[in-house]
């Protein structure tokens, strides 16, 4: 591991290597600065230019991509109330109360060092799991990683969809177009409608800028939008107000280490379970630190305890991410599935080959996303003002740039002009799924996953039986899928036949205390309150 390590350092300071890196750092910034475009879209946009890349070089130039996201996505979230990705969203309930109290480069200052910090945190949290990653793939038989499969798309499914079942269905959606072409196992031709260019599949490059690029700009277009953050906005105060420094920024996260520190293992470990994190580890982050607040009233007027710590896991989340999508194939969330896409463009394949025949590549994206993380922080506060003026970017320039360079990217990755039209019919099904509330990540997973999950059902089926239920790790994969998906449905019948306790007295002349009331009891009658108190619930 120690010489891994050295390899992967060493190619880092590979002069090509650090061009790459700052080049995919400066990408990463101006995207994340404009709302709509995130990490996803980003990563699929450069999958065409790793082609014929030295491993260590693409990786770098995706995973810098990929980080300086973040930073540059609360830029907008602290200046217009905007966030540029949606992991930034916990970002504005502090940041852009603070701007609008005259305190924008503090704000900014808050943003970057947290960020930092938290990053790196994580990439010391991965090197100290990374000796045991060889380890942990060898506890892993077909039938777990069919199981981890499926849980992994049960769990995204719940991400960004109206409801359990539709983002089961887009999974479901997700699985059955992976399917398209040659079986494996039988040789027989699938859902492919006698086109020849459908033979090997549908290509992977076509089916993420579909889903991903294609549809926000089908969206946009169809709104009218004159610019992405036409509905963000508010007056930005301008004073010599001594707080509206970067240094006051940093002094406030170092006089808070703890919350730092513990917002990012926090990350780190959401990040590792498949689904968990992404936009639920910067809110859970934001939450653990109001409760754990001594002055928890403040958050949302623009305390820096609510900069600090959803800022803290942004980046620290996807250290935690690389360890599942490297050690088991299964992504960590909707970038990673990206980034197995490139892995297969370079040829590589995930799990113990990985660990044996290119950990130095491992070591290396370890230390891309601290490096990326330092260097985000440090070119997105020199192009603040820059940056800020980038949300202003008129759709109608934005869309038809956007749009030509995905048909490009397409037909370089493919050489077929086919799947330029199957980037189209994505694009087209993204947007529905969208408008009527479906998952567009589960279903990126869902195909993704689908080679995986038809792999490892057959050798399930041929080898183990029904064998394979009598092994621990099996079991308990499998009953976590059934909690998640049947667990809120038994917290609701708990619940209802739950007795309630009997009240006591409320003191004379105070208020009536507020009571929540379930869906299933709305028809009861209801509890009278004075004004102050439903204000206060």
């Amino acid at each position: 591991m120690i010489h891994g390590l050295l390899s992967g350092l060493s190619g880092l300071l590979d002069p090509y290597t650090l061009l790459l890196l700052l080049l995919g750092t400066l990408v990463g910034t101006l995207v994340g600065a404009i709302p709509g475009l995130g990490g996803a879209v980003l990563l699929t946009l450069l999958l065409p230019f790793i082609y014929g890349m030295p491993i260590v070089p693409a990786l770098a130039l995706l995973l810098a991509a990929h980080t300086g996201i973040y930073f540059s996505g609360s830029v907008t979230a602290i200046l217009f109330n905007t966030p540029g990705a949606p992991e930034s969203a916990a970002t504005t309930f502090d940041g852009y109360a603070m701007t609008r109290r005259g305190q924008p480069a503090r704000a900014l200052g808050i943003s970057a060092t947290a960020t930092t910090i938290g990053g790196w945190v994580g990439v010391l949290l991965l090197a100290v799991l990374i000796p045991f990653m060889s380890k942990l793939a060898t506890l892993f038989h077909a039938s777990e990683y069919l199981a981890l499969a499926i849980l992994a798309i049960v769990l995204i499914g719940q991400m960004r969809a109206a409801s359990v079942t539709k983002g089961l269905l887009s999974g479901a959606i997700g699985l059955m177009v992976s399917f398209t072409g040659f079986d494996p196992i039988t040789g027989v031709q699938r859902f492919t409608g006698g086109l020849q260019s459908l033979y090997d599949g549908v290509n992977i490059t076509a089916a993420a800028l579909g889903l991903f690029a294609l549809s926000e700009m089908i969206r946009i277009y169809g709104t009218g939008r004159r610019s992405l953050s036409e509905s963000g906005g508010g007056a930005i105060r301008k004073g010599g107000n001594p707080g509206n420094r970067v240094v006051l920024g940093i002094r406030d996260v170092l006089e808070h280490p703890w919350l730092t520190i513990r917002s990012a293992i926090l990350g780190t470990a959401l990040g590792i379970v498949p689904g968990i994190g992404g936009i639920a580890a910067n809110f859970i982050s934001y939450g653990q630190a109001m409760k754990t607040s001594k002055h928890p009233e403040r958050f949302g007027q623009g305390t820096p305890e609510g900069i600090i710590a959803p800022e803290s896991s942004s980046i620290s989340k996807e250290a935690g991410a690389l360890l599942p999508t490297v050690a088991l194939g299964v992504p960590g969330g909707v970038g990673m599935a990206v980034l197995l896409s490139g892995f297969t463009i370079l040829g590589i394949v995930p799990g113990p080959t990985m660990l044996k025949d290119h950990v130095d590549a491992v070591w290396a994206m370890a230390l891309v996303i601290g490096i990326g993380s330092l260097l985000a922080s440090l070119t997105g506060l020199g192009l603040a003002p820059f940056l800020a003026r980038l949300a202003r970017v008129p759709g109608r320039m934005l869309v038809p740039f956007v749009v030509s360079l995905g048909f490009l990217g397409v037909f370089a990755a493919s050489d077929e002009a086919a799947q330029v039209t199957v980037m189209v019919a994505f694009g087209v099904a993204g947007y529905l799924m969208t408008r009527f509330g479906y998952s567009l990540p589960a279903a990126m997973i869902g195909f993704i996953l689908g080679k995986v999950v038809e792999n490892n059902l057959y050798l399930v089926s041929q080898l183990q039986g029904w064998g394979s239920l009598h092994r621990p790790i099996t079991d308990i994969l499998l009953a976590i899928t059934l909690l998640s998906l049947f667990g809120p449905l038994l917290r609701r019948g708990l619940r209802k036949v739950s007795p309630r306790r009997p009240g006591r007295a409320a003191p004379a002349g105070s208020a009536p205390p507020a009571v929540d009331v379930d869906d299933d009891e709305a028809g009861a009658e209801p509890v009278s309150r004075t004004s102050g108190a439903g204000d206060k619930r």
